[in-house]
């Protein structure tokens, strides 16, 4: 069942209860979502809030209005108002309690109004928040509950710039809360309205401390008991704690429940999740009047600038990655179904850290990494840049107070992070500069305040601006400086990463380092026998990751690291292979996995993995014999094709292993298989390998060093010179040119991005007959009508003749033309292009015969 239908569910038969007063409405607090019936508009309208919905599209939450839109070839996508409306009938039993609205995320900016009036406004769109509608809600007729939302860019409100899309709506749940007029509070930040914290934790014993604030809305003062109850996994009570709170008449108290002592505490760790729960209750005159139920794990940990990251004082890499919220077909309105599945993913791979780029996630997220045991770093959105206001400080701080009193009670948090590559957007000033430092402390300081159990931490970004991180003192604020590193991607090379991290280690010997991003590009129909920087094949971003994590391993001072990105994200302005997508991922966006994602797995999983690496190339062509990768934790594995073994491989720290082999035109046969503690491991695959100098159907992708295998199974062969009895192209001036931009009109950006550029031709030896050749053209340049001109000519005839891309499409446009062409006496087909004005260029040729 899916989490909408669920919801429905789940609303309708609390709403059947409430009616029929069962003895959920005698609980000490009720909370239901209310994600069902909405309706939207996705414009501003005037008084949204009282105008008539008759016309307003129907949803249900959480929803977004920006999933198609960042993915189309219109550049942008729309940020503004729109408006949310629902009618909400509360049941009459409900009219003795506090009744609270709780929205845990609204992109960016939300005002909330009930019957007309506005409840409040709330600034950022990754944190929760709750408003008190008691006065002006009514039980006997339906509410009307109106949400104004607004994902306008704002340069008070981070994130100024980054790296994903910044998606409107309504997109996590809805709920409403009904508590007793006195109660635990509801309102401190979209908090719990309690904090635990562990202060002293070993194998030995445990000191846990508890406290909260009992709000009491009547018009008497009272007397209440507040009892914490710390509750094991298996439901029995290992340390209850009391004390009296007197809270006057319309107002609030605290209590707390300092040293509460547990002997021998099963302590979490990503080996063994162990939880606990507090649950605190509020009793007056021996009955409960309200309820909270909050996890608690005992783990301590430190981070060493020499020795590396401790959990429970034991030595652990943080083996870590990144992940982004948003997911093919749902944007950022994922349900908590595939938030939770996405964990389970990243503790499958064999991961146990997670770094939550970067806002505040979901609850689902946060209790999901409780159970499975992973650690996080959670951060706020202040991304690339800081922009120079107050206003901007102050809603930083409060993103930060927000994320913390939401999350701070999850055991799987260990890090809180405020600033991301900061310096990669800002203006090169002092003013600047100072500015970013003096909001960091200001930042650090409420951190500490907030959660002194915890660590802080910023990542750096290396390409250019690493000294201006060093010489601002920014090095010096926070306890973990993570660096995002892409060495061989970005900039330099592999071995260049290693170098960095070493030198980072000696010029600051006291400092923990961690690498908070590190990864490539690669798409799933992109490959290439000769890979290189930039050209998204999935060989590329496997020998980037298979360096990496050697690097990382070898060093002891590194504490850990996290991959970017667990899985492909949307990202409205990128270009490459993928128009509008992050392909860093080990992951597609729809969660299918990358090969390079079974090299973690054997690297950090403890049982059997065997995995022949081909599944991203099951098709492929270029010389018949090639090298095949299988990632593997076994100790000895055997490599079978067509049935012929091909030998045995022994393992090693790499957890990888290789054969040449030797393919067949057609469907080829790949079986591995080994042993681990005598019971046998397999794995199976196919590879079919297209014979090049078959050119029946053959299509190139000009300008190229990269196959291309479009989802329908069309394949595009890397380009090549020619040979005396093949293909391949002619002219010595020709020069590959690419430009990694999107190209409007087609959904084959992997071909149109690269060309063949210059005076030259191509030929095919292919057998007499009829055939048909389809040329493909894109200006790749921001070129102007008249600056790029040239002929074409078919085995001798002009096909077509003064031929300007720029003027007939535009730049980064693609155009196609086909032709009818004989074959004749053995001298196969020529295309040649001549230029008229500038270099000639094409970006793609399919030969095919038709007789």
């Amino acid at each position: 069942m899916m989490r909408t239908e669920r919801s429905k569910l789940i609303f309708g038969l609390l709403f059947i209860c409430s009616l029929a007063g069962t003895a959920w409405t005698q609980s000490p607090r009720a909370k239901f979502t209310i994600n069902h019936g909405w309706q939207f508009m996705g414009a501003d309208v005037a008084n949204g809030q009282t105008s008539e919905t008759t016309s307003w599209q129907k949803v249900d939450l959480p929803h977004t209005w920006n999933i198609a839109d960042t993915l189309d070839d219109e550049p942008g996508y729309r940020r503004g108002i729109s408006w949310y409306r629902k009618q909400l009938e509360l049941a009459p039993r409900l009219s003795q309690k506090r009744i609270f609205i709780y929205f845990e995320g609204a992109n960016q900016t939300a005002e909330v109004f009930v019957n007309g009036k506005s409840v409040g406004r709330h600034i950022g769109g990754y944190s929760a928040f709750v408003f008190d509608v008691t006065e002006l809600v009514r039980f006997d007729a339906a509410n009307a509950i109106a949400v104004k939302v607004d994902n306008t860019l704002v340069n008070d409100i981070p994130p100024l710039d980054a790296d994903f899309n910044m998606h409107g709506g309504i997109y996590r749940d809805v709920w409403i809360i009904a508590a007793n007029d006195a109660h635990l509070e509801v309102t401190d930040m979209a908090s719990s309205g309690i904090v635990i914290r562990t202060p002293a934790v070993s194998n030995d014993s445990a000191t846990v401390t508890v406290s909260g604030t009992v709000v009491n809305t009547s018009k008497a003062s009272r007397r209440f008991e507040a009892v914490s109850s710390i509750v094991d996994a298996e439901g029995r009570v290992a340390s209850t704690a009391r004390s009296s709170v007197n809270v006057p008449r319309g107002s609030e108290s605290t209590f707390s429940h300092d040293s509460v002592r547990i002997s021998r505490p099963k302590l979490w760790s990503p080996e063994s999740p162990y939880l606990y729960n507090v649950r605190t209750v509020i009793r007056e005159n021996g009955k409960d009047i309200d309820e909270v139920t909050e996890p608690l794990g005992f783990r301590w940990f430190k981070f060493d600038a020499v020795e590396g990251f401790f959990l429970n004082g034991k030595p652990l890499k943080l083996r870590g990655t990144n992940r982004h919220q948003d997911h093919k077909g749902y944007g950022n309105a994922v349900p908590d179904e595939l938030h939770v599945r996405d964990l389970e993913i990243i503790k499958e791979t064999g991961f146990n850290f997670v770094r939550l780029a970067h806002y505040p996630q979901d609850p689902s997220v946060l209790a999901a990494a409780d159970r499975l045991g992973l650690m996080l770093w959670e951060e706020i959105p202040v991304v690339n840049l800081v922009h120079l206001s107050e206003e901007f400080n102050k809603n930083s701080e409060s993103m930060l107070r927000e994320m913390i009193r939401q999350h701070r009670n999850h055991p799987s948090v260990i890090l809180w992070g405020y600033m991301n590559e900061i310096f990669l957007r800002a203006p090169k000033n002092d003013e600047q500069t100072k500015a970013t430092v003096e909001l960091a402390k200001r930042l650090e300081k409420i951190a500490r305040e907030e959660d002194p159990g915890r660590l802080t931490a910023i990542a750096f970004d290396r390409g250019g601006t690493e000294d201006r991180y060093h010489a601002s003192g920014l090095g010096q604020i926070t306890h973990v400086i993570g660096w995002n590193l892409y060495h061989g991607w970005y900039y330099e090379t592999f071995d260049d990463f290693g170098k960095f991290l070493d030198d980072q280690h000696r010029r600051f010997p006291t400092r923990p380092l961690f690498i908070s991003e590190y990864g490539a590009n690669a798409d799933r129909r992109v490959h290439s026998l000769k890979p290189k920087r930039f050209d998204s094949t999935m060989e590329w971003q496997r020998m980037y990751h298979e360096s990496y994590l050697r690097q990382i391993t070898e060093r002891k001072f590194v504490s850990g690291s996290a991959v970017w990105n667990n899985f492909d994200f949307s990202s409205e302005f990128r270009g490459e292979t993928i128009p509008h997508i992050n392909q860093k991922g080990l992951f597609t966006y729809d969660r299918k996995p990358k090969d390079i994602s079974y090299l973690y797995k054997a690297s950090f999983v403890a049982s059997p993995v065997l995995h022949i690496a081909v599944r991203d190339w099951e098709k492929r062509s270029g010389q018949s014999e090639q090298s095949v990768d299988v990632y593997t934790n076994l100790d000895e594995a055997e490599l079978i094709l067509n049935g012929v073994s091909l030998g045995k491989r022994n393992g090693g720290p790499s957890r990888k292993m290789s054969w040449n082999v030797k393919f067949m035109a057609g469907v080829n046969s790949l079986v591995a298989r080994g042993v681990r503690g005598g019971v046998p491991v397999t794995d199976k695959a196919e590879i079919t390998w297209i014979d090049p100098a078959d050119m029946r159907d053959i299509a190139v992708n000009a300008g190229s060093n990269a196959e291309y295998i479009h989802e329908t199974g069309s394949f595009w062969h890397a380009d090549q010179p020619y040979v005396a009895g093949g293909w391949g192209f002619t002219g010595s001036a020709s020069k590959e040119a690419a430009n990694l931009r999107n190209i409007f009109g087609t959904e084959e950006d992997a071909v149109a991005q690269t060309a063949r550029e210059g005076v030259h031709g191509y030929r095919f030896d292919v057998a007499d007959g009829e055939y048909e050749i389809e040329l493909w053209f894109a200006e790749l340049k921001a070129a102007k009508a008249g600056d790029r001109v040239f002929d074409v000519s078919l085995n001798g005839s002009m096909a077509i003749t003064g031929f300007d891309p720029a003027k007939e499409a535009g730049p980064f446009s693609l155009i196609t033309k086909k032709f009818r062409l004989s074959a004749r006496n053995s001298e196969g087909i020529k295309v040649d292009l001549q230029a008229v004005k500038g270099q000639p260029t094409i970006s793609g040729l399919r030969v095919r015969r038709i007789n």
